[in-house]
């Protein structure tokens, strides 16, 4: 399987925009990973979050607000010859990226943020209700790192299985 590193910022954040969730990745009590599937907002180098106020990831990032964001896009079954296992793979193309979790208290900025979010899921205007916007956690992930490949895109045949 070929592989491409993808250092150009604009394509990174394409493959961003192309996605709806994310893998967020923090460290267990026990040191092992912790990841859960959660949905994203992304502008300007930030990637926002929500949850709920409290549940075992709120734990583990008191203990260690750093995480690993995982997303992925344009999945598709290839192989180079279709009578032989190995050459099958998977194309896709992804980006990693690291930082630490930062919450938002300030009751105007957690609707500014939550608004970064919906529009990766719709262009509507939303208004939030004071109980709302106090009962949600919303997180802010200021990227620090962000690297990105793209998998199985070279090969001479891709046809659909």
């Amino acid at each position: 399987m070929r592989t491409r590193f993808i250092t150009d910022l604009k394509e990174k954040e394409d493959i961003i925009n192309q996605c709806n969730v994310c893998y967020v990745g923090m460290i267990d009590e026990d040191g092992s990973p912790y990841v859960i599937p959660m949905n994203f907002g992304y502008a300007d180098g930030e990637i926002i979050l929500h949850s709920a106020p409290e549940g075992k990831h709120l734990s583990l990032l008191a203990k260690d607000n750093r995480v690993c964001i995982t997303l992925s896009t344009e999945h598709k079954l290839v192989y180079q010859h279709p009578d032989v296992a190995c050459s099958y793979s998977m194309s896709s193309r992804s980006v990693l990226c690291k930082g630490r979790v930062l919450y938002i208290e300030d009751i105007d900025e957690k609707e500014e943020k939550l608004n970064v979010l919906m529009k990766n899921f719709t262009d509507r205007p939303f208004k939030y209700s004071k109980p709302a916007l106090a009962n949600v956690k919303v997180w802010s992930v200021k990227v620090d790192e962000m690297t990105s490949k793209a998998f199985g895109q070279n090969f001479k045949n891709q046809s659909d299985l």
